[in-house]
């Protein structure tokens, strides 16, 4: 847009006009920031916004340059004089209706993002914004919607696609002018490089993000958020919740156990690899993901980050008010099952309590063994020794619950190598292991050996026929000859055509 075209302006006789406003009206847009609706009223005027509606008195209340979020009484009356618009209207440009949050959500950007949790300050830049191309590119006069300003909003509302924080094009963070800025406001482009926001890709959220951002934004007016499993919670300890499940996250944990996470939710939610996206969004990500089984992806969660202890995970937020630590506590405690009494009384419940071995000494146990199928079973019996749930250590194990309920009623009855054995009709795991172990020490600079031989020597050893695809696979796997390379099939090149 150039600064030679206009914009939507209505002028208005002057016995219609309130007493004292000026000759012009621009009208609101829907969901309209108050900002953007001041920069765009004084754009005909060629001065800034503070300097044409607001005088001295009020000039002191606006020191702040977000007190456009929440204005005072005594600005939004004065505006509502210099515009002619009226002061109800004003303040639904606003969040000045929200219960107060202190400033410390709303305007931060990326709230939930992952520098809040690892950086030793995370800055506050004022006037930070997200940007919907696909609005831009709708709109006849460009403008900025309130729920843009939203520092946690990651998603636009109406389309559904992440919000764009930086400039593709130069990558500067994308903000407001400041209102007593006086130069040619054009939301729609990049103030540095000028780059035309509008015709920036679009990248559709996940269906999961966005009714939890949804379920936010709906209860946040009234400072009462729905979460799912929970019911009717106040923003200040919804907040406090979100940031001590992200912390978990955060804080303290081994980027390839991060990876573990993120790969299981990209899998859910049927998307790409979390973090190619705004970090805000990624945060949101992992709350909706939480939330959406709640108390048990939160357990699996904290199994696959191998985090701390949600009593010591507590101690890491000192600042918290004490009424809202004690039921922030009551929730997450809930998300471990050794941090409140346990009603389950099955009948294998004896048999995990009273394993010689620890849930540790079990994962060590694991990572000695050859065989896959003996490791996962390993791992997900130490997770249930130490306190999971079965439900959250099928998550982990990545297998169905009523798998592992099988594994461990096996291991009831027969002792813990019943519950790594095979089901009967085949190898058991210390046959498999015995085989493994003779192929692994035939000489590898010998002929390669043919799975005949494995089918009789499983014959020979243990009376089991193997079927070859079974032997096939025992070489394959521990065999100690070098494996054949199998040569890509040359393309066939295509004769060219002549005229």
């Amino acid at each position: 847009m150039s600064p030679a075209e206009s914009y939507e302006v209505e002028f208005f006789d002057a016995a219609e006009r309130a007493p004292r406003s000026l000759p012009a009206r621009v009208a609101p847009l829907p969901d309209e920031a108050l900002a953007s609706w001041l920069l765009r009223f004084a754009e005909p005027f060629g001065i800034s916004p503070e300097a044409l509606l607001l005088g001295d008195g009020e000039m002191d209340l606006a020191t702040n340059p977000d007190w456009w979020r929440k204005p005072d009484a005594l600005i939004v009356a004065t505006l509502a004089r210099g515009t002619g618009v009226l002061g109800d209207c004003i303040r639904s440009l606003s969040f000045v209706n929200w219960p107060d949050d202190d400033g410390v959500v709303d305007s931060v950007p990326d709230r939930f993002g992952r520098q809040r949790f690892t950086a030793e300050r995370p800055s506050h830049q004022s006037r930070r914004i997200g940007i919907c191309p696909d609005c831009f590119a709708e709109d006849e006069v460009p403008y900025v919607r309130r729920t843009w300003t939203i520092g946690w909003l990651t998603a636009c509302p109406t389309h559904g696609t992440v919000l764009v924080r930086t400039c593709p094009e130069c990558g500067v963070k994308l903000r407001l002018p400041r209102l007593s800025d006086a130069t040619y406001f054009a939301p729609d482009r990049c103030r540095r490089c000028a780059h035309r926001l509008a015709r920036v890709t679009s990248i559709v959220a996940a269906e999961p993000v966005l009714r939890f951002q949804r379920r936010i934004l709906e209860g946040r007016p009234a400072g009462i958020v729905d979460l799912p499993q929970i019911g009717k919670i106040g923003w200040s300890l919804a907040v406090a919740l979100f940031d001590v499940l992200l912390g978990a996250v955060w804080i303290d944990t081994k980027p390839t156990a991060r990876d573990v996470l993120f790969a299981r939710i990209a899998r859910d939610f049927g998307t790409a690899r979390l973090g190619e996206l705004a970090d805000g969004y990624q945060g949101l990500a992992i709350l909706a993901w939480m939330f959406e089984a709640w108390p048990m992806r939160t357990q699996a969660a904290l199994a696959m980050l191998r985090a701390i202890r949600p009593r010591r995970q507590m101690q890491r937020w000192p600042t918290l008010d004490a009424a809202i630590r004690d039921q922030v506590e009551a929730l997450f405690f809930t998300a471990w099952p050794d941090e409140r009494n346990n009603g389950e009384r099955s009948s294998w419940r004896a048999w995990i309590d009273n394993l010689p071995q620890t849930g540790e000494e079990l994962r060590v146990q694991a990572l000695r063994e050859r065989l896959p199928h003996r490791r996962a079973r390993l791992m997900a019996i130490a997770d249930v020794r130490d306190g999971l749930s079965v439900e959250a250590a099928a998550e982990v194990a990545d297998v169905r619950p009523r798998t592992l309920y099988r594994w461990i009623k096996r291991g009831a009855q027969g002792g813990l190598e019943a519950a790594l054995e095979r089901p009967s009709g085949q190898l058991s795991g210390p046959q498999t292991a015995q085989l493994a172990e003779w192929i692994a020490n035939a000489p590898p600079a010998g002929p390669r050996w043919r799975t005949n031989r494995v089918q009789n020597e499983a014959l020979r050893r243990f009376g089991v026929e193997i079927t070859i695809y079974v032997a096939d696979r025992l070489l394959r796997m521990h065999g100690p000859w070098r494996r054949r390379k199998v040569l890509a099939k040359r393309k066939l090149t295509v004769a060219p055509v002549y005229n």
